[in-house]
């Protein structure tokens, strides 16, 4: 399918350009259960941190087992972030899979960042007063998936 057809799962990403939207990875829990982070869309080429920085989101889903293809079927996303790869590798370990994101309707969300109202990465227009309410672009710390994970998913 696509661009990830040649890529072989599971895949410990050393950049970010080897990312395909759609990737999931699992989010180890307290627990023993575990949630499911997913690849959003790749930082612009040029811009800094575009090496391992990704658009990733937090997932609303938790299992028994590591999260797979089927089972994260239209799972909405709880939390979106910017991610260095090391979320991924210091956490889960590796990117598990792919599923397409709009075979799930996720996508990124729309945020405000500094001056500017945008999609994920794409600048959509200046920010105005009407746009005091949008959720802010935020940069995540490699175990922050984890902690709002354990948070959210297990409601401490």
């Amino acid at each position: 399918m696509g661009q990830h057809a040649a890529i072989k799962y599971p895949l410990v990403p050393k950049s970010s350009q080897k990312l395909v939207p759609g990737d999931f990875w699992a989010v180890p829990l307290r627990d023993g259960t575990f949630g499911c982070g997913r690849v959003l869309e790749r930082m612009p080429r040029g811009m800094p941190g575009a090496r391992v920085g990704f658009l990733g989101a937090l997932l609303n889903w938790r299992g028994e087992r590591q999260p797979d293809y089927e089972s994260i079927a239209r799972a909405p996303a709880l939390e979106q972030g910017v991610m260095h790869i090391m979320a991924i590798t210091q956490t889960g370990g590796a990117v598990l899979g792919n599923r397409p994101l709009q075979l799930d309707g996720v996508e990124p969300w729309v945020f405000g960042h500094g001056n500017d109202v945008q999609r994920g990465f794409t600048v959509l227009r200046r920010r105005s007063q009407a746009d005091r309410n949008l959720p802010s672009l935020s940069w995540w710390g490699y175990d922050v998936i984890q902690i709002l994970a354990n948070k959210k998913l297990l409601r401490e």
